[in-house]
């Protein structure tokens, strides 16, 4: 089974408000997301400090998941010195730490059948992972091997020339004026700074323009898990295989509605989704082909789909995606990858052809050197799927680093950065628009 056979969804299944820094978007009631609400047992003063600034950087990329990745790729190819800051000690965010292994978005439907849309980085990811006899295709999308794709992951930083700082957690931001001057991370070093230039926010969970001050969309969305289980028939009916001989892949959707920044309910959620991989392992057992099966590997990083989204300069939509509609200023193109349900009416996937990203989805509306990608950037709830697929991240991702690294060379606020500056960029790295 596919990991998109599981997954239905409807407008229901997101719960979602908006949200915001100084100032609400029009109309709607400025309200703060569940995990600021959590219960306090007083206050501690946190004495006053210096904190040392342990690095400088033309562009700081903050999160090194799919987007991060292919944003710090794209803004060192084009001369840029970059810092690619990561919590975990390794690269690939949930598409490795949290075995989230098929490549979806890749592809989507046309007149002529399904076709290939997203090429740049990720592609060039996918072809070495494919070459590497890491990546396997049963269906539209490969499913690549997690160890592999961390390795090649890495590789490909080090050959770009990135400097990346491994156990690291931003939290928070220095400003001047709207600009953000530096990120404070959080490691066994102690609290310490990290100047930049530019910075591109692909934390997942939209820390960087939170902390800026920008307007948002907070969404409470489902949160489960996928794991590896070992010992497993080719032939057997459960789960989908992986590049790894007898390895499979299993998932769930986990529990609904679920705050994705409560630390109090990640912590539950993380208890009680380990239980559930191991029970289900073991129930695998009486299962024809996976008589030897035993649990492999369960994820470090729970399955969180989406918390903060960006309103940003332009939200794009389902009916974006359906209208075909285009954009002056298309940065990327993804695909797409499951059925979707909206006001009732069920759209499925050959229905639905590929879809364009503009850069003013990428773009905050108030920071001037800010741009964002990845699971955060400005869509509405209805395409969430599609919008936070791996694919998809790293054509935000490639995008949104490329867009940095002109505003540098430009030195212009990245809302002034011309977009046919920011195409060509694009198009010279392979991708396709």
């Amino acid at each position: 089974m596919k990991r998109r056979d599981f997954l239905k969804i409807g407008s229901a299944a997101t719960g979602a408000m908006l949200v915001g820094g100084a100032v609400p978007a029009e109309g709607a009631e400025k309200v703060k997301p569940a995990s600021e609400g959590v219960g306090v047992d007083g206050y501690v003063k946190e004495p006053s400090r210096k904190i040392p600034v342990i690095a400088s950087c033309d562009i700081l990329v903050a999160g090194a998941g799919p987007a991060g990745f292919a944003a710090a790729i794209s803004a060192a190819r084009e001369g840029a010195d970059v810092i690619l800051l990561e919590m975990n000690g390794f690269l690939g965010g949930l598409w490795t730490g949290g075995s989230v292994l098929p490549l979806n978005c890749m592809e989507a439907r046309t007149g002529s059948g399904w076709k290939q849309v997203v090429y740049g980085v990720a592609d060039e990811l996918a072809v070495r992972l494919k070459e590497m006899g890491m990546s396997i295709q049963p269906g539209r999308s490969p499913i690549v091997d997690p160890e592999a794709t961390k390795h090649l992951m890495r590789l490909m930083v080090k050959e770009a020339g990135i400097r990346v700082i491994y156990y690291a957690k931003a939290c928070e931001i220095t400003k001047s004026g709207d600009r953000i001057e530096s990120v404070l991370i959080e490691s066994k070093s102690g609290r310490s700074a990290i100047k930049a230039k530019y910075f591109v926010d692909t934390t997942g969970d939209g820390d960087l323009f939170y902390w800026a001050g920008e307007n948002y969309r907070y969404v409470k969305h489902h949160i489960g898990a996928m794991w590896r289980v070992g010992n497993l028939q080719e032939d057997n009916d459960h789960g989908s295989m992986t590049p790894i001989k007898g390895v499979g892949l299993m998932h769930t959707n986990g529990e609904y509605d679920q705050d994705g920044l409560d630390v109090f309910n990640m912590s539950r959620l993380n208890d009680s989704l380990r239980q559930y991989m191991w029970d289900k392992t073991q129930e695998l057992r009486s299962k024809r082909g996976c008589e030897e099966a035993f649990l492999l590997e369960t994820p470090p990083m729970l399955g969180v789909r989406v918390t903060r989204v960006l309103d940003s300069l332009r939200n794009v939509s389902m009916t974006d995606a359906l209208e075909n509609r285009t954009y002056d200023d298309v940065v990327g193109i993804a695909g797409v990858d499951i059925d979707v349900e909206i006001d009732g009416n069920k759209h499925i996937v050959s229905e639905r052809p590929q879809w364009q990203i503009p850069l003013r989805a990428l773009l905050p509306r108030k920071t001037p050197n800010l741009t964002v990608a990845g699971r955060c950037f400005g869509y509405e709830h209805d395409i969430t799927y599609d919008a936070r697929e791996i694919a998809t991240c790293m054509v935000t991702g490639q995008a949104a680093g490329a867009a940095a690294a002109r505003a540098l060379l430009d030195r212009s606020a990245v809302q002034a950065t011309d977009p046919a500056k920011v195409q060509a960029t694009l198009r010279s790295q392979g991708v396709k628009i």
